[in-house]
């Protein structure tokens, strides 16, 4: 007989993978999981490796951390809201390999590994329709057999992460550098730029990350960037900033205000490609230009409303946004949460992307929510009736901003307590 229970596939087993996970597995009685993730290993680009380009299995290495990162966002915001970080003491911007621990306990307190095929890879998912209803097939290989498997599944969430395929700009004359030149996926440690005059391309957040890291080891550090206005911290005297890189000739950058230098060492900070190279050509799925269509509320195909696509939004809070956009998937597949028609859908999405573009805000930046991540938590609490983020949340956030705008060299330093809903204390920790 058919199980009468709804079967959910889950492509990734980093944090947004493991949230629809335990949100899945609480309610057993109405759903059948399958998470699949290709390594040997959950938390997805949170498990550091030295490795930079494939591996064992012959596979891009997933993920883009680097030895020493730390955190950007205080760990008392950041945990997904039913399972706190222990209180470690110190600042509240904590090593990677927290995280992975974290994520590891978060995991066991749940029971997820019983839905995990680790070393297992997703080849293909591919609609059709039985019976007037769209279901998947999944195609699946276990890594260490090399058996391929193929089953149905009732709906497939998305989680396989957006730090493996680096983004990088074609520049004139980028073939004739002689020097090493690496995307920051592939960057792991400082100390081989000691004694070279390096040039970052991109000022995001891994940009300055990297950059403060190399110049404690570098001669020389040009940041370049086309923000409109220079980073105003207070820089070491070896780095300097630069508009972006208009070309280059063997070892010699020109930038784009026509002055040049000298480079060893070349650092591409500038993001990273959505990629869905299992997914069948019959979904569409435009990922030009960092951005991806056709997705209702950065979450659900227009098209097929039981494909789920998580982790779209940048310059968020990620783990508790996972926390919330798992149960607003749980209540469509559950039918609590009624969406509009596809064309319904398509109509809202048009009109809020040309508002955006109207705006001056470019297609590659919609995803990146900034200010208006606030309403979009509320959005999807509301509509899954579950709780949002609380005020106090925004309010550390903002403190955070303000301190990297006032310093980025040193706003990592702070320690945050939460006190209730709207209060926080902070207080600055000396570095050891």
């Amino acid at each position: 007989m058919p199980s009468s229970k709804t079967r959910i596939a889950v492509v990734g087993g980093g944090v947004a993978g493991l949230v629809i996970a335990r949100h899945v597995v609480a309610k057993l009685n109405s759903y059948n999981l399958v998470l699949f993730e290709q390594t040997d290993h959950i938390g997805g680009t949170w498990v550091y490796t030295d490795e930079t380009d494939v591996d064992k299995h012959g596979l891009l290495i997933h993920s883009s951390m680097y030895k020493n990162l730390r955190t950007n966002i205080p760990k008392e915001v950041m945990a997904i809201p039913d399972f706190p970080f222990q209180d470690l003491g110190g600042p509240s911007f904590i090593h990677h390999s927290l995280i992975k621990k974290y994520l590891m306990s978060y995991a066991k307190h749940f029971n997820l590994y019983p839905y995990i095929k680790l070393n297992t890879l997703v080849k293909r998912v591919e609609p059709e329709t039985i019976n007037g209803r769209t279901l998947w097939m999944v195609t699946y290989e276990s890594l260490e057999t090399k058996t391929e498997t193929t089953k149905i599944f009732d709906a497939v969430v998305l989680c396989n992460g957006h730090y493996t395929v680096g983004r990088i700009p074609h520049i004139p004359g980028i073939e004739s550098f002689r020097g090493r030149c690496v995307h920051s996926h592939q960057y792991r440690v400082p100390e081989v730029y000691t004694g070279k005059k390096v040039c970052i391309l991109g000022a995001s957040w891994s940009g300055i990350d990297i950059a403060m890291e190399v110049l404690q080891y570098a001669d020389k550090v040009y940041l370049s960037h086309n923000l409109p206005e220079q980073l105003k911290s207070k820089i070491s005297s070896n780095l300097e900033q630069k508009p972006g890189v208009q070309s280059i000739q063997g070892n010699i950058f020109t930038f784009r205000d026509s002055s040049t230098v000298e480079v060893d060492d070349f650092i591409f900070c500038t993001g990273y490609k959505f990629t869905y190279p299992f997914m069948s050509a019959k979904v569409e799925i435009r990922t030009d230009d960092d951005h991806v269509e056709p997705v209702y509320k950065h979450l659900v195909h227009m098209d097929y409303t039981n494909l789920f696509f998580m982790g779209l939004p940048a310059m968020v809070i990620p783990f508790p946004l996972f926390h919330i956009q798992a149960q607003y998937i749980l209540g469509v597949l559950e039918d609590r949460i009624k969406l509009p028609s596809a064309q319904q859908m398509r109509e809202e999405y048009e009109i809020e992307k040309n508002s955006l573009l109207d705006k001056g805000i470019p297609l590659r930046h919609i995803n990146k929510l900034k200010d208006r991540q606030w309403a979009y938590y509320d959005q999807l609490a509301t509509a899954a009736n579950v709780t949002g983020f609380l005020p106090v949340v925004k309010k550390v956030m903002t403190h955070v901003l303000q301190m990297r705008e006032v310093d980025f060299t040193t706003y990592k330093n702070y320690q945050y307590r939460i006190i209730d809903s709207e209060n926080f204390s902070v207080s600055y920790c000396k570095p050891c």
